[in-house]
């Protein structure tokens, strides 16, 4: 009973700790400024009707066939069932300065929007490297205007999942923890430093040998107020360019949000 005693009172401190330590922390500056401007922004997708599960989606301007792709399948069925009370929208940003087709492709997103209303466009250019600015423009959008949604459900544009199975893996999470983030865990992944590298990632911006443990952007799951608290954690980190590590590495440690990982909380890629 003693050993049991001294143990509960050992956790109680360090849990303590912890929330202090989280407080101490959001107690500091201001560093980043991810504050984009919308182009478009249907603000008041969480006002209609109830919102309990909110699916953010990244996609490049020009990404016009997977979007139609994903309004056919699981998860835009799923939308449609008023009892799910789920919503569901595309993230993009401008079309890339250096591409021929910027303004004709812009039109087609302006005529996209119109037509299904689920586009929410910020103004920095739409290129790999600021994969960055859109995960985090996901955070604040979420935050802000779908503040009083239940779930955050973060799935790429080619990626298909069992919306139900997640769902439920989700609210069973939430019976164990307050926050945390739901995803493939990785751990001990070493940076790319061949410059060609798509990812690569020099020695200046991440100086250590391996990664933190991380969860993969595929498919990701939090609670709204873990949105919240990643927001606020990645405006005063110094930021690295890979979102997932950014985020779910280096953010969530910051607010005590451990990563979970579920053998059916899973994604695979390209099939709808």
């Amino acid at each position: 009973k003693e050993l049991k005693q001294e143990w509960e009172e050992r956790e109680l401190r360090d849990e303590m700790q912890r929330k202090d330590d989280v407080i101490s922390f959001l107690s500091q500056p201001v560093i980043n400024d991810f504050t984009f401007g919308y182009l478009i922004n249907p603000n008041h997708t969480c006002d209609i009707g109830k919102t309990q599960l909110l699916f953010v989606i990244p996609s490049a301007p020009e990404n016009f066939e997977n979007r139609a792709m994903v309004r056919k399948g699981g998860k835009a069925r799923y939308v449609k069932v008023k009892g799910n009370n789920a919503k569901m929208l595309f993230f993009l940003g401008m079309p890339a300065a250096s591409s021929n087709d910027s303004e004709k492709t812009q039109t087609r997103v302006l005529e996209e929007s119109a037509t299904h209303g689920d586009i929410v466009q910020l103004d920095f250019e739409d290129v790999y490297r600021n994969i960055l600015l859109k995960a985090i423009s996901m955070l604040r959008w979420a935050s802000t205007f779908c503040r009083r949604t239940t779930y955050v459900i973060r799935t790429d544009d080619d990626v298909w999942i069992r919306v139900a199975k997640v769902r439920s893996v989700l609210e069973s999470t939430s019976r164990k923890h307050k926050d945390f983030i739901l995803g493939d865990r990785k751990d001990g992944w070493a940076p790319h430093r061949v410059r060609e590298s798509k990812y690569y990632v020099s020695e200046a911006d991440y100086p250590q040998s391996t990664f933190p443990p991380f969860a993969v952007g595929g498919l990701l799951g939090y609670p709204i107020s873990t949105v919240s608290l990643l927001y606020q954690a990645a405006v005063r980190l110094e930021p690295l360019w890979l979102d997932d590590v950014f985020i779910t590495g280096l953010c969530a440690p910051k607010v005590n949000v451990p990563l979970v990982s579920d053998p059916d909380f899973k994604f695979w890629h390209r099939m709808w």
